[in-house]
């Protein structure tokens, strides 16, 4: 997958990174005029060097690679300030600049962007410094001074890389949770994330008094689509049929495949007449449109079978018994001659031949 090929490649210079910050901060160490003179400047930097290596080295033995980043993160968090408090360079301006970086790498979450928005601090850091020394202002030591731009694309690289690793991290948790709920083929809801919906909306039905109607769908004929133009025709058929399905579900409906050319569409508030007339909408909707390619192009119709759940007419129904319903109402339309609406109760025997609605296509088979 394109974004754990993006994670893995990361966290592959994440070390050259952390050495990178070791670096610039040794410099730092070793140019103070606080520590140059004495030992302290040589066991920092020793502490420095050997930490680093430790933990670059034992830590991802024993992490998995988010809490080894984290680790780091956390770590320098701490190092950078500590270093510059020990050398004497941690006027305002610095520490404004070094947790500037971190909040223009975390708001950006991509390492390029976080480059450039740094460059223009840097640019703007080095304009400042200039301006103080034409005014005259005291300036600290001129080693520290030039360290200090290199020290800050330095940490962007770092900052920057680590917010990226987080971003595409939760892009690519959010994808594989997306996933597993929905069909490949189309993007709709797939069974699993149906059921789930149907237990929930069916909770809330009887809680609220309001009523639900499901819808089990199908194409007419779809196994002579794929003999005759193809599997993969079939599945632009299948794509096309998927977005208009979506085009005529409100904002609260759930519309997705089961497999194949079946579909579920879950219509929550909706009785049974207001059920129908959107269903021979979708229908109609279907038996207009041309499938195909720009070359090949033909009609299609659907088959559609209805139930409604009722709160209070009867016991409360498993998502099972009510896709059952609405498969049986399904069998009923194909059996009819297809391209029609059936509607079938949810409770209650089912009756002889029904008479069809004027006008058509809809059949009505209450008890």
């Amino acid at each position: 997958m394109q974004t754990t090929d993006s994670l893995e490649a990361l966290v592959k210079p994440i070390p050259i990174l952390q050495w990178l910050v070791v670096t610039v901060l040794c410099a730092h160490v070793v140019t103070s005029p606080s520590l140059a003179e004495s030992d302290g400047a040589v066991l920092f930097v020793l502490v420095l060097l050997i930490g680093n290596g430790a933990g670059l080295y034992g830590l991802p033995r024993i992490l998995s690679a988010k809490t080894f980043v984290t680790v780091l993160v956390i770590a320098d968090t701490l190092l950078v300030p500590a270093t510059l408090y020990a050398t004497g360079s941690f006027r305002s301006d610095l520490f404004v600049m070094y947790f500037g970086i971190i909040m223009i790498a975390g708001a950006a979450g991509n390492l390029k962007r976080a480059m450039a928005l740094t460059a223009v601090a840097c640019t703007g850091y080095v304009g400042l410094g200039a301006f103080e020394a034409m005014t005259g202002h005291e300036q600290g030591p001129l080693g520290t001074y030039l360290l200090r731009i290199p020290f800050f694309l330095i940490m962007t690289l770092f900052y920057g890389a680590m917010a990226e690793y987080a971003q595409l991290e939760r892009q690519h948790k959010e994808r594989l949770a997306r996933d597993v709920l929905h069909d490949e083929l189309t993007g709709l809801p797939n069974r699993r994330y149906l059921m789930e919906t149907l237990v929930r909306k069916l909770d809330e039905s009887k809680r609220f008094n309001l009523p639900l109607s499901c819808a089990a769908i199908d194409l007419d004929n779809f196994k002579d689509v794929n003999d005759t133009y193809g599997h993969h025709i079939g599945d632009l058929v299948l794509k096309d049929y998927s977005s208009l399905l979506a085009l005529e579900s409100r904002g609260y409906d759930m519309a997705g495949r089961l497999g194949g050319d079946e579909y579920v569409w879950i219509l929550p508030r909706v009785g049974k007449d207001d059920a129908i007339v959107a269903c021979e909408r979708l229908q109609e909707s279907v038996e207009r449109h041309l499938f195909g390619t720009k070359k090949t192009t033909f009609h299609l119709t659907t088959s559609i079978g209805l139930t409604t759940y009722l709160p209070g007419t009867g016991p409360h129904p498993s998502p099972a018994q009510v896709l059952k319903a609405a498969d049986l109402a399904l069998y009923t339309a194909k059996r009819e001659g297809r391209n029609r609406v059936c509607h079938l109760p949810l409770v209650g025997p089912v009756t002889a031949e029904p008479d069809p609605k004027p006008g058509g296509r809809s059949q009505d088979r209450e008890s």
